[in-house]
């Protein structure tokens, strides 16, 4: 399992996020699962988001294939309705041998993600690998997808 640790600051993540959301044309297929995960098959990464809000609005995510398309044009993104405190779930389309993850918890279901005044995250985020200090790239968000479970802790 890959840990996430979120004690940094976020301030990039989000414009790239929302925008690669907002423009992600290429379907996926989501299977969420109340138990843990079962092994992803090719193509897929098997998931597990921790620190969920329960049942408050959506987990969103955008899941890039290399660096010269991180933060800019996803292959693979979803909403998916909050549920438990720890979700699992497949996250198909992927391409290549390294993932990188951007997620956050919409929490007002509002489709974007809430900050302050001065532009810091008031809703849940995460990432895969370890995010800098200006919030994730490809280079800290880079995970192998080699069957094992990517585990990303959100934010408090």
């Amino acid at each position: 399992m890959t840990a996430v640790n979120l004690n940094r600051n976020p301030r990039v993540l989000w414009p790239t996020l929302i925008v690669a959301l907002a423009a992600a044309t290429t379907p996926l297929v989501v299977s969420a699962q109340t138990a843990g995960p079962a092994p992803a098959p090719a193509g897929c990464a098997t998931v597990e988001v921790q620190n969920v809000r329960p049942q408050k609005g959506f987990v969103m995510l955008a899941a890039y294939s290399d660096a010269a398309s991180y933060g800019k044009r996803p292959v693979a993104a979803l909403r998916l309705a909050a549920g438990d405190a720890v979700m699992g779930f497949q996250v198909c389309g992927l391409v290549g041998d390294t993932v990188a993850l951007q997620l956050f918890q919409d929490l007002d279901s509002d489709g974007k993600m809430g900050a302050n005044l001065v532009g810091m995250p008031t809703e849940p985020w995460g990432s895969s690998g370890a995010p800098g200090m200006m919030g994730p790239s490809w280079d800290t968000g880079k995970v192998a997808l080699d069957g094992k479970t990517i585990v990303v802790r959100l934010s408090q």
